[in-house]
């Protein structure tokens, strides 16, 4: 019997056998409680014609097994016997001493060996798919992160050296040329070049001029809540001034003249309400004059000279009513002069040289009776010059060459007794004398060809 189903049972696969098994155990132990019948003959094979077909049980034959010969001209598909052991070797093990099973001994019997093999069994049913199995963690992980843990205050102290460390890293400070001693030590803050702290260790003042500074100012000098004064002048500091400057409520002097800074002037800076000195001379600040800068009522100095600032000369800087010295010279400036720097009635000196204003010089700045030095050279200025000029009587400078000034030269300009140097040549286009009060001055500087009344 082996060896006659042997061909056969090697054009089936494996999943068409296993089926077929276990229905004709099932019907052969159904029939054999049922009536009981003598042993089963094992039945023909299924044809070679159909091996797609489902098999159908057919009924037990109570004859004797049929030749070898019979198996091709069977046309049921009968269900082989658990006896039938044809697969090859090494996927199947013959059922033990049964080489040529007999009719009379062809009882149904259900062997564990006629299922298919136990390890074969993981295959009929899929496998996991290993992205159901995942569990919604992300979710859990991002709740703590939606509300952080408050991070405790530093005492005063800690934040200035956190803030004077971050300065260090910023600009260079192990090339500092000669202020960089005890600097990220742990020595007290009042020991670290350039630095005075109070009784409480917090910082008051921080003064390291011309001292090889590079890089940008960090944001942190802005914790300095105690900083009174500012002094970082003539280094090489570059990038645009932090806005966190404005912090600095308790500053009076800013002093970053001499510099590599660019970008515009923050307007946050016009919150320094107790500010004195503002020194941003010799950047590269671009932009427009902020207006907030006129909120700065203590301030007694305005230096913005030498850089790039474009635009108006705003108004609000005729409020800067403690205003000593404004000097917007060197720029690129442009529009009239703004008649209400004339109530800046504590001004002395006023210098708007080197930019490009135009129309005519303002009557009100005759009002200025401290003034000692008026620059207005390298305009492009028109009109006469104002006779009301000629109230300034402390006036030691005067400088409007360089414009298109016309006109006769105001003989009221004879009233400027301290007048020590005058410029009215150049490009202007004048006309008349010069007081015989004033002439020396004018030799002093440039009469622009006029002579002497």
């Amino acid at each position: 019997m082996p060896g006659t189903f042997a061909p056969l049972a090697r054009l089936y696969p494996r999943i068409l056998i296993y089926p077929a098994l276990l229905l004709s155990l099932v019907l052969l132990l159904a029939c054999g409680a049922d009536n009981a019948a003598p042993p089963v003959a094992e039945p023909v094979a299924p044809p070679v014609a159909a091996p797609t077909a489902a098999p159908t049980p057919a009924p037990p034959v109570p004859t004797a097994a049929p030749a070898p010969t019979a198996a091709p001209t069977a046309t049921a598909a009968p269900v082989p016997p658990p006896t039938r052991r044809s697969q090859p070797p090494q996927r199947f093990v013959p059922v033990p001493n049964t080489p040529t099973p007999a009719p009379a001994t062809a009882t149904p019997v259900p062997e564990p060996t006629a299922t298919p093999e136990p390890e074969l069994m993981p295959a009929a049913t899929p496998e996991p798919d290993p992205a159901a199995t995942l569990e919604p963690t992300p979710a859990a992980t991002l709740t703590p992160a939606a509300t952080p843990a408050p991070t405790p205050a530093l005492a005063p102290a800690e934040r200035d050296r956190a803030a004077l460390t971050a300065l260090y890293n910023a600009t260079d400070g192990p090339n500092w040329s000669d202020n960089n001693d005890q600097w990220l030590s742990d020595a007290p803050l009042s020991e670290w070049a350039g630095v005075t702290t109070d009784e409480s260790g917090q910082v008051t003042y921080l003064t390291i001029p011309d001292s090889g500074l590079s890089g940008e100012l960090p944001p942190e000098l802005g914790d300095l809540a105690g900083l009174i004064e500012l002094n970082l002048y003539d280094n090489q500091l570059t990038g645009e001034l932090p806005a966190e400057l404005g912090n600095l409520t308790n500053l009076t002097i800013l002093s970053l003249s001499d510099n590599q800074l660019t970008g515009k002037l923050p307007g946050k800076l016009g919150d320094l309400t107790g500010l004195l000195e503002l020194r941003l001379a010799g950047n590269q600040l671009s932009g427009a004059i902020p207006a907030e800068l006129g909120n700065l009522s203590a301030l007694t100095l305005l230096n913005l000279n030498s850089n790039q600032l474009s635009g108006a000369i705003p108004t609000e800087l005729g409020g800067l009513s403690n205003l000593q010295a404004l000097w917007l010279h060197s720029n690129q400036l442009t529009g009239a002069i703004p008649p209400t720097l004339g109530n800046l009635s504590a001004l002395t000196s006023l210098n708007l040289g080197g930019n490009e204003l135009s129309g005519a010089i303002p009557m009100t700045l005759g009002n200025l009776s401290r003034l000692e030095g008026l620059w207005l050279y390298s305009n492009q200025l028109t009109g006469e010059i104002p006779a009301q000029l000629g109230n300034l009587s402390n006036l030691t400078g005067l400088g409007i060459n360089d414009n298109q000034l016309t006109g006769d030269l105001p003989s009221e300009l004879g009233n400027l007794s301290s007048l020590q140097e005058a410029w009215l040549g150049g490009s202007n286009e004048l006309t008349g004398c010069i007081p015989s009060s004033i002439l020396e001055a004018a030799m002093q500087g440039d009469s622009g060809g006029l002579a002497g009344c």
